[in-house]
């Protein structure tokens, strides 16, 4: 799970740099396709899959809000 939420903030700090809020909605959707797929040919648990999902979904708001912040705050010194 430490792999998914590393490459997912990673994922959301680079779409934070790069596009508006509307990538989010198609990235989080693919995101979870992914590991619906992933959960279902492994044979994985379904609360385990929808708390990776949730996590995800999490890791990638984070990683897009950010770099935002970050530029906030060095617009504001």
């Amino acid at each position: 799970m430490s792999t998914a939420i590393i490459a997912s903030i990673l994922v959301g700090a680079i779409l934070g740099l790069r596009f508006k809020v509307y990538i989010m909605f198609p990235t989080v959707l693919a995101a979870l396709a992914v590991l619906a797929g992933i959960g279902l040919v492994w044979e994985i648990a379904s609360s385990r899959i929808a708390l990776e999902m949730v996590v995800v979904t999490t890791a990638l708001e984070i990683g897009y809000l950010v770099p935002l912040w970050l530029d906030e705050l060095a617009i504001s010194q």
